[in-house]
């Protein structure tokens, strides 16, 4: 549990720290993802982003239609959160919609507002994309030669038959 002010300043030096960037959210999350904050009085908490070693005790949310209208109009379909933090997007499109169209929203959105300063959505690690008939995912990157449609890929099944379709997943 934090005060407000433990709160604030663990926002303001680990999560939001405007020098970060993408890469830098990265590593917080996969190489050091347990941090020593130093808060009032001088005490010392250990903060696990994501507990890794037991992974049932990290706490998974899911938001739909979340709106951000700071610098542009923008509503992310599904966001899944863990410990409160942005790992996942999915974006869905009708049945019929080419699901290139779901992949250029989610790097408009990228360009737009998921990148922006005082933004968590800098943490997000993988897209999930899908028009019900064709479900692929991708990894959140900077590279720009592999942010391309290319880099999507379709989950598979253990005998290496491709999963497509939504339903098949469940």
């Amino acid at each position: 549990q934090f005060i407000d002010s433990e709160l604030q300043l663990f926002v303001e030096t680990l999560l939001d720290n405007p020098s970060d960037s993408i890469i830098d959210e990265t590593r917080k999350i996969h190489d050091d993802y347990i941090h020593d904050c130093v808060f009032d009085y001088g005490h010392i908490k250990n903060i696990d982003l994501v507990d890794k070693k037991h992974i049932t005790r990290n706490k998974v949310q899911v938001i739909k239609q979340f709106e951000q209208t700071v610098t542009h109009a923008n509503r992310y379909d599904v966001t899944i959160l863990v410990n409160g933090l942005p790992l996942v997007q999915i974006e869905l499109k009708k049945r019929g919609i080419a699901i290139r169209e779901a992949f250029n929203q989610i790097h408009r959105y990228s360009k737009e507002s998921f990148n922006r300063e005082h933004s968590l959505y800098k943490y997000l690690q993988l897209f999930v994309i899908s028009n019900g008939t064709d479900t692929r995912y991708l990894a959140n990157t900077t590279t720009r030669n592999k942010n391309s449609f290319d880099f999507t890929m379709n989950w598979a099944k253990s005998d290496k038959g491709l999963i497509k379709d939504l339903k098949d997943g469940t």
